[in-house]
């Protein structure tokens, strides 16, 4: 009798749903400390971020610039921030607040999903790609033009299976003058 009890518990303990881990999140952790703990929990960037704000500017391009493609938006004069993860269908929305990105600091968190803007359609590019045909279509003006190319050439390696998102892209194929011409 003992060992169908201790059968029946075995059993139970494989079978059991596991739970999900809880955040370790802390109030004023520096977010990319933060950000590289949710990476190895399994949270993602939301590919809809800052889908309803339409361009990236301000602190907003510079998280993108450097690879943190699930900011949602930035305030100006502020200086916060709210960035979108997934997991599975789980949502996680970040606050921020700080005037660079080394120094941005957690400021609360939910379990929110992103709002979906009045202007969005059904097929949305991701991120990456809305922000990299972005900077190289203005790079100019902000004098960055120098990895315009070597950027879009990665998210193209990327996104090689997908042909409506290559569609795009190669419509960026001319390379970036990073020193144009000024003759005419």
């Amino acid at each position: 009798m003992t060992r169908i009890w201790f059968a029946l518990a075995i059993l139970l303990g494989l079978t059991s749903p596991a739970l999900p881990k809880p955040l370790t999140l802390c109030a004023g952790e520096l977010f990319t400390d933060a950000r590289a703990k949710l990476v190895v929990d399994g949270w993602h960037a939301d590919p809809t971020a800052h889908a309803a704000t339409g361009e990236y500017a301000g602190l907003d391009r510079q998280l993108a610039h450097a690879g943190y493609f699930e900011v949602d938006y930035c305030s100006v004069g502020k200086s916060f921030c709210v960035l979108q993860y997934t997991r599975g269908k789980t949502c996680l929305r970040l606050h921020t607040q700080g005037e660079e990105i080394r120094s941005m600091r957690i400021e609360r968190w939910s379990n929110d999903c992103r709002e979906k803007g009045a202007n969005e359609g059904g097929n949305l590019l991701p991120a990456d790609v809305r922000y990299v045909t972005q900077w190289r279509n203005k790079c100019e003006d902000y004098e960055q033009c120098k990895g315009a190319d070597g950027s879009l050439l990665k998210i193209k390696r990327k996104y090689a299976r997908n042909p409506e998102i290559m569609k795009v892209l190669r419509s960026n194929d001319n390379p970036v003058e990073i020193y144009p011409s000024t003759k005419k």
